[in-house]
């Protein structure tokens, strides 16, 4: 992968929102990220996760359907709001904004490594399907931010997240399955998250990166399996998931 996409953190806390070629958004890296760097063929998902700085996936905010809104941070640190897209029934327009209200404190509580109270926000939202909220509950899970590292509840996550069409969840779902972390080994499935991922990204290294371990990946495949993969992959049309309203979502929440 690019430097772009990737970021290494030295025992500190790190915020930054670096223009990805390509992107009319930015992508975004959260704080308490594991170490990471582009230098050397690592992936968004570090294979070597240590005590002091467990690895998660590298995030981003780029998008390609079936997003809401959540805070961003600016190189200078200080939040903004990022708008992704609505989701619209029958012409009718659906957001995720009601639903967001704590978002800017979860935010700030994140950035500042308190995920007691960061995390509680985004599960709530995670719950009623928000995508974004969807993929920081991958990052939480797979880093052990707030609770125990779990890569199960990652993968889940990160493959809801992917479901519904959230761009950076593709890659963190493939290589989990690539890596057999949260789930048994799945070449076609890793294959087919690879394969999603670059026909959403334009030309690019970035894309070129990804190309290169997806093809790496199917030399340990048989061409029946990653015909079928390829199968998948072209058949693959996000889910959407209707943002409730307030009562609704107090329905589904128990509140």
């Amino acid at each position: 992968m690019h430097p772009r996409y990737l970021v290494k953190a030295t025992g500190e806390k790190l915020i930054g929102c670096l223009l990805a070629a390509g992107f009319a958004s930015a992508i975004c890296v959260l704080p308490a990220l594991a170490q990471q760097s582009g230098l050397n063929g690592a992936t968004p998902v570090s294979p070597a996760p240590t005590a002091t700085e467990p690895a998660a996936p590298i995030p981003g905010s780029g998008s390609i359907s079936n997003t809401g809104v959540l805070p961003s941070a600016t190189s200078s640190g200080t939040t903004t709001s990022q708008t992704y897209q609505d989701v619209y029934v029958d012409g009718e327009r659906h957001s995720w904004r009601p639903l967001e209200g704590d978002t800017q404190q979860a935010w700030e509580a994140y950035r500042n490594g308190d995920y007691q109270i960061a995390i509680p926000v985004f599960a709530r939202l995670a719950k009623l399907g928000h995508p974004v909220a969807e993929w920081l509950m991958g990052n939480v899970y797979y880093a052990g931010q707030g609770v125990p590292q779990d890569y199960r509840q990652a993968l889940i996550w990160f493959e809801k997240a992917a479901s519904q069409g959230y761009l950076p969840a593709y890659a963190p779902t493939a290589q989990l399955y690539e890596q057999g972390k949260g789930t048994p080994i799945d070449f076609g499935k890793a294959y087919q998250w690879y394969n999603i991922a670059i026909a959403a990204l334009p030309y690019s290294i970035e894309r070129y990166g990804l190309m290169k371990q997806r093809d790496a990946l199917a030399t340990q495949m048989t061409t029946a399996q990653v015909e079928a993969a390829q199968k998948r992959s072209l058949a693959f049309q996000p889910r959407k998931v209707v943002p409730p309203d307030i009562e609704r979502a107090r329905q589904i929440l128990g509140e």
